[in-house]
């Protein structure tokens, strides 16, 4: 019997032709030769018996409350979601790579929840789209890339409910390390696309679990194999892998504040890219334009702001003391996602004067990282990612940088790593390095003037 899915191929949709759904390939794209797939964001319709004879699974978990199922219950659709992907999906072969286990849709359903695009519709060239479609096609048909999928998901489930590793994090951990060990050992196996991919999360979690022994460990050893592979430009899964050691790269300097440098904080010219890049949004906010408008005069501000130190760096004014900045302007609003932008602004202005009015200036800085950690967790993510995802990238960031506190600054990157991938695009990493150029001149200012109250006192 023909498989039939709940929706429309990616090709069929994007070139806006009739598609019958069959699986494994739609009739118009076998016909075509076309790559045939299905975005797993895309299901939104109830799973009904006829469908799938098969689905009785999914059929059960909704048969309590039918009526509840809609469009408009966002939790419905979330869990119709986690089971039509695990039942349904062109990319799922009859069976999982290893031993099913009661758990597993849901655990794909955090890593799915985790990427931050279950709530918007994302570019196809962006890392979120990538893992959603490559990263899950290659992990439902490899037993190590699989257990590397549930060890995410199940880790990210942990970090988000403040939790330590549960026990179904840890056997996925140990079975992991299990078969990159094994696969290792194999010089067939050992430099593949997916014993690579298969090491990140672990690179990933160690630096926001705060390990950095493990960290380093695979980050060593991923850099080896990139050596060994003969550069970035040559790892594969479309590009998704480099971009996933990329970000790792930049979780361990945030967390582990590994960008010390020697150079003082003066000649260090002042990034630009992401102010630019807010400047230029569209006043398309989902309020009144003078919403948008407000934290645009905010970002003004940052933006003059580092003119001005540039060219205080240029006259070479800045290396007898902090020159003068322009004030911030006042708060105009009560909108919590402006305040959340004030609050950063406040702290980049504090550490470019270098001082908090007589105050400890690390506690100063500390005290306002937190009100900024708070304030963002009041605030709905998906507002962020829909209208301000460079505004919300960048007070993060710039909350991150202020933090002395090792398990703030990895709150701070955990809370817009889901808008780093989204606005991440594989093969150009610009968006990151911005991202990372900010953070790195934020800690340098931070830095040095802390050294300067130390000689004073």
């Amino acid at each position: 019997m023909m498989k039939v899915m709940l929706v429309a191929c990616e090709s069929c949709r994007q070139r806006k032709r009739k598609c019958d759904r069959a699986y494994p390939s739609c009739a118009l794209c076998h016909r075509t030769g076309r790559k045939c797939f299905y975005a797993v964001y895309r299901v939104t319709d109830p799973i009904h018996e006829k469908q799938k004879p098969n689905a009785s699974v999914a059929v059960e978990s909704h048969k309590k409350n039918p009526q509840d199922i809609s469009p408009d219950s966002w939790e419905a659709l979330s869990d119709q979601l986690s089971w039509s992907w695990a039942i349904q999906s062109p990319t799922v072969p009859e069976s999982y790579p290893i031993t099913y286990r009661w758990y597993m849709p849901k655990l794909i359903k955090h890593f799915y929840n985790g990427l931050g695009v279950a709530q918007i519709p994302v570019g196809a060239r962006c890392s979120a789209y990538k893992l959603q479609t490559v990263w899950l096609r290659s992990a439902m048909e490899d037993p190590c890339l699989f257990h590397a999928t549930l060890f995410a998901g199940s880790s990210h489930f942990d970090i988000s409910r403040g939790q330590k590793q549960s026990m179904i994090t840890l056997y996925h951990y140990n079975e992991l390390i299990k078969l990159v060990k094994k696969r290792l050992a194999d010089p067939a196996t050992a430099l593949d696309d997916r014993t690579i991919a298969s090491i990140t999360p672990l690179a990933l979690f160690a630096n926001l679990g705060g390990d950095r022994a493990s960290a380093e460990v695979h980050r060593t050893g991923l850099e080896n194999m990139v050596q060994l592979r003969g550069g970035m430009h040559n790892l594969g899964l479309d590009g998704l892998i480099s971009s996933l050691i990329h970000m790792n790269r930049i979780v361990s300097n945030i967390v582990f504040d590994l960008g010390s440098s020697t150079v003082p904080q003066f000649q260090l010219m002042p990034p630009l890219s992401l102010e630019e890049r807010i400047l230029n949004m569209p006043t398309r906010p989902p309020g009144p334009d003078s919403f948008l408008c407000s934290i645009k005069t905010l970002f003004q501000h940052v933006h003059q702001t580092k003119l001005q130190l540039m060219t205080a760096q240029r006259t070479d004014h800045w290396g007898q003391g902090t020159p003068t900045t322009p004030t911030m302007p006042p708060s105009t609003t009560e909108d919590p996602i402006y305040q959340c932008c004030y609050l950063a602004c406040k702290i980049f202005q504090t550490i470019v004067d270098g001082g908090a009015n007589g105050c400890s200036f690390v506690e100063y800085l500390d005290a306002l990282a937190r009100s900024l950690r708070d304030a963002l967790a009041l605030t709905e993510e998906e507002v962020w990612l829909r209208h301000f995802p460079v505004p919300h990238t960048w007070a993060c960031i710039t909350g991150a940088a202020a933090s002395s506190d090792s398990q703030i600054r990895t709150w701070f990157y955990f809370r817009q790593a889901s808008t780093a991938r989204i606005l991440n695009i594989d093969g150009d990493y610009t968006f990151l390095d911005d991202l990372s150029s900010h953070f790195d001149w934020l800690r340098s200012l931070r830095r040095d003037a802390l050294q300067r109250d130390d000689k004073a006192v």
